[in-house]
């Protein structure tokens, strides 16, 4: 991708998370990471309906502003975490999707997985991490250990952050979560949700894998990715 087209391509997301209404206000916060080490972003303090190529800034590691004239916003160094954890990341998408960060409100994941195609797509959980203060240590720490397995996961009493190898995959697998954190709300209501067992899940994994997808597609072996959230289901 060329920088006229990472530029291009992250105003359209930007304002599409707004117009989908993930974030309010100055919420959420995107960026992608170049081949020399730069990283586009969107920058502090602006509302994503509003944002141009002309307010897109580009930082290095330390937040130092190597183009543009706004500020960087405050927590790169979740998305940092993520990019250091997974080599293929080239988007990080953060946002406050309404039911998935109403989960993240009550502490809970996507534990068990409800409809097959998510398992291929996302794996058989999308966790929800502890609550953190944003920024700190504890935080950076739990993210990184999470992107190693996750594509996306919620962030406890916070929202949801997702990476991929582009904007539009990173967009994709947020909008799926909140896609499935509403099918599950509405489940909910209407009777007791029928999950999917570890042993369905399994030949699902195997294709997962098969298209590329998840840690098995990395190195990983299903024990390191899965062997925790298994044993829950046995």
């Amino acid at each position: 991708m060329t920088g006229a087209d990472a530029r291009e391509e992250l105003v359209h997301y930007s304002r599409l998370i707004y117009q989908k209404g993930w974030v309010a206000n100055h919420e959420g916060n995107l960026t992608v990471r170049y081949a020399n080490g730069r990283f586009l972003s969107t920058p502090t303090a602006f509302s994503k309906a509003d944002v141009s190529e002309r307010d897109l800034i580009e930082i290095d590691e330390d937040k130092n502003v190597l183009r543009g004239f706004r500020r960087p916003f405050s927590e790169f160094a979740l998305h940092l975490a993520m990019y250091r954890s997974r080599p293929d990341a080239r988007a990080v998408i953060h946002a406050h999707p309404a039911s998935a960060t109403a989960l993240a409100v009550i502490g809970r994941g996507l534990d068990r997985p409800i409809i097959a195609e998510s398992v291929v797509s996302l794996g058989p959980v999308v966790p929800c991490l502890p609550f953190f203060l944003p920024g700190s240590a504890d935080e950076i720490q739990a993210v990184a250990s999470a992107a190693a397995r996750f594509d996306v996961f919620i962030l406890g009493n916070h929202g949801v952050v997702a990476c991929g190898e582009n904007l539009e995959q990173a967009f994709l697998r947020m909008e799926y979560v909140e896609h499935l954190a509403e099918i599950e709300r509405r489940a909910l209501s209407m009777g007791t949700p029928r999950y999917l067992s570890w042993a369905q899940i399994q030949p699902l994994l195997d294709r997962r894998k098969s298209a590329g997808l998840g840690p098995e597609s990395r190195g990983m072996t299903r024990e390191e990715a899965y062997g925790n959230f298994a044993r829950q289901m046995t």
